[in-house]
C-alpha cells in the first residue's frame, strides 16, 4: 500500500496542466451552478445588498447539495 501511494505522490505534474485541469472541470460546474442560481431565485426576493450577493454566490458554488437536498438557502 505505502508504495502505491509513495509512487502516486511523486508523480510530478507542471502547473499549466494543473490550470488546465482546473479550467477543464470548473468551467462546466460553474456554468451550471449560474444557470441553477438563475432559475432558482426565490430566497433572493427579500435580500439586498451584501445578503444578496453573499447568498447568490453560496448557491453558485453549492448547486449540487441543493440539487440533491432541494432545499432553500436563507
Amino acid at each position: 500500500m505505502s508504495g502505491t501511494l509513495r509512487k502516486v505522490l511523486s508523480f510530478q505534474v507542471a502547473i499549466g496542466e494543473l490550470i488546465a485541469v482546473a479550467l477543464i472541470v470548473g468551467t462546466p460546474y460553474l456554468l451550471v451552478g449560474v444557470f441553477w442560481s438563475t432559475t432558482h431565485t426565490d430566497h433572493l426576493r427579500d435580500m439586498d445588498g451584501a445578503d444578496l450577493v453573499v447568498s447568490y454566490l453560496g448557491s453558485i458554488v453549492s448547486w449540487p447539495v441543493l440539487l440533491v437536498a432541494d432545499v432553500c438557502m436563507t
